[in-house]
């Protein structure tokens, strides 16, 4: 039987991942002066409509995943980064992403009992995302920034995208969400917090990389050793990673897991993410898959020396 997750609560642009998640957090500044700009197309994605719990939606379906949203437009420019998202899920992963229903509203929605049920039958990840409306306070976006140009979705998609993922491979059945939540409840999925914040960052909007490493540039003093998150063991399920005790230190950890995972991603390519994910759910560590790799050197001192060149000198060249 299919587990149905109810969630009630405001879901806020700071909790959209994690409390202070990389890529969404206002206060990480991670999401500042990115704003994305749709690419207008003439397929007509969104004009469909259909009754989705007693409301009239416009919505959108693929062999992959379906959108649902209270405009056209809602719908047509989610699509084109939800479809990022899956194009960059399989590149890392090697797999094509698991299928999803994603509920776009501007305001509280809830996912009736009958069409949970439904979705459920279909066995298809299902959840509500609310657009915040605080981006606007968000440096760089102006006033009269239409809503469909602010990024907002993309970091939510690559987040259910992964826990999809995670809970086939360990057989479990996927979840249906019928309301939109606060803060990240599949914390508990037995990975890294690092590692998270890495796939999430890879997942989403082009300019997230870039807004990480920025900010790992100007802190790079603080940084703790790299081989201290190759170590990291996955945590077991239903417990939370406690590497980060502190806002602070976690946003440096997952700004240095991110920093992490590019650059293996730049030495070894893009399918060790699909690896390290393999090794954390066997209860393995990173240490276990970077110590098969090719281009990573394996003293942890010259691993440092080599990764902190990178990050400071190599990285976007």
């Amino acid at each position: 039987m299919m587990k149905l997750a109810s969630h009630n609560s405001r879901c806020a642009l700071s909790t959209l991942v994690l409390a202070s998640c990389l890529t969404v957090a206002v206060d990480g500044c991670f999401l500042r002066k990115y704003v994305y700009r749709p690419v207008l197309v003439a397929n007509a994605i969104g004009d469909s409509t259909t009754t989705l719990s007693g409301t009239r939606l416009h919505v959108y379906r693929n062999d992959e995943y379906e959108i649902y949203g209270p405009t056209a437009l809602s719908v047509s420019t989610s699509e084109q980064q939800i479809n990022r998202a899956y194009r960059e899920f399989t590149k890392h992963f090697g797999v094509q992403g698991p299928p999803m229903v994603i509920v776009i509203a501007d305001s509280a929605f809830a996912i009736s009992p009958a069409d949970a049920g439904l979705f459920a039958k279909r066995r298809i990840h299902t959840f509500v995302y609310v657009r915040p409306h605080n981006l606007r306070d968000v440096e760089g976006v102006t006033a009269d920034t239409p809503e469909e140009e602010i990024w907002p979705v993309s970091a939510r998609v690559a987040r259910e995208l992964l826990s999809a993922y995670m809970a086939s491979r360990r057989h479990l059945p996927p979840e249906v969400e019928t309301a939109t939540h606060t803060g990240d409840h599949h914390a508990a999925d037995p990975l890294p917090l690092w590692f998270v914040d890495a796939v999430v960052t890879l997942l989403s909007d082009p300019g997230a990389p870039d807004r990480v490493m920025d900010y790992l540039k100007d802190h790079l003093s603080d940084a703790v050793p790299v081989a201290t998150l190759l170590d990291v063991k996955p945590p077991n399920a239903g417990e939370v990673d406690s590497v980060a005790i502190s806002k602070e230190r976690r946003t440096m950890i997952g700004a240095e897991g991110v920093a992490l995972t590019l650059f293996l991603v730049e030495r070894e390519g893009p399918r060790i993410v699909g690896r390290l994910a393999d090794a954390f759910l066997a209860g393995r560590t990173a240490r276990d898959v970077t110590s098969k790799a090719q281009h990573v050197p394996q003293n942890d001192t010259e691993l440092e020396r080599a990764w902190r060149a990178w990050v400071r000198e190599e990285y976007g060249r």
